[in-house]
């Protein structure tokens, strides 16, 4: 697993790259007029509130902190567009994406990416350890679409105790096949907070394999509960120290987008 340090200066100066993307305010500059179409999500420095979000492209997206620590926002590598902030404690930052895709947001002061496994987790010695502080974004363009499609297949292998890609890109309807290759069973359940709940998906060891068909364009978070617990005044995941993967949290994404308009 790599694991790489952040320093406020690297994430100040990458501050500098993203121009007039980015525009911090107080929290109460959000309540002047015009902010109707914009979504906002609050950072409690254990998590966020809500983990995840649907825009369209333009609309600005607020990351609020309300946390007593300051947030150093980081986007994974798969980003369309690159977000690296620096938000102090009770401070806001505005952003307006650009590029549809899909982004996974995560305070790299308490929470890393590992590019083996293409998620995120706790870091070691954090505050807040084994508790990860991240977000998912999913941005279209103004039909709600013009996202890239991903497979609809998702494996759990032996190893790393994860769900494998750790999100999809699918149109409604698309058949999301699972497959347990790991020698635990598991469980996928909606994680709370999702667009439309579906039904609990068992999936035996060995082999096993289930079907999920979602009919509704949204982002489906999803997650193990026998190996994973929301927590709900922390606003993310807790990892369970017992199963394999610790500290990785056994959740993944399910995006889907309607067709383009003919």
């Amino acid at each position: 697993m790599t694991d790489t340090s952040m320093s406020r200066r690297t994430f100040l100066a990458g501050t500098a790259l993203l121009g007039a993307a980015l525009a911090v305010e107080t929290p109460a500059a959000l309540a002047r007029p015009g902010r109707a179409s914009a979504v906002r999500v609050r950072f409690h420095g254990t998590g966020f509130e809500p983990m995840t979000a649907v825009l369209r492209r333009g609309q600005t997206l607020w990351i609020d902190s309300v946390a007593a620590q300051p947030l150093q926002l980081l986007s994974a590598p798969s980003a369309p567009q690159r977000i690296a902030q620096h938000i102090g404690a009770g401070r806001a930052a505005a952003l307006r994406l650009e590029a549809p895709g899909l982004y996974l947001l995560y305070d790299a002061l308490s929470t890393r990416f590992d590019p083996a496994v293409q998620q995120v987790a706790a870091r070691r010695g954090a505050r807040h350890f084994p508790l990860p502080a991240y977000a998912a974004v999913l941005v279209t363009d103004a039909e709600g679409s013009g996202v890239p499609l991903t497979g609809a297949d998702v494996n759990i292998p032996d190893t790393s105790m994860t769900f494998q890609p750790w999100a999809l890109v699918c149109r409604p309807g698309t058949p999301v096949h699972f497959t347990n290759n790991d020698m635990d069973a598991h469980v996928v359940v909606p994680a709370p907070g999702g667009p439309a709940p579906f039904g609990a998906l068992p999936l035996p060891a060995h082999g096993g394999s289930g079907t999920l068909r979602l009919e509704r364009p949204g982002l489906y978070h999803y997650y193990c509960p026998l190996h994973a617990r929301y927590r709900p005044k922390e606003y993310t995941f807790e990892p369970l120290r017992q199963f394999g993967g610790f500290p990785f949290v056994m959740d993944g994404l399910v995006a889907v987008v309607p067709p383009a308009p003919v």
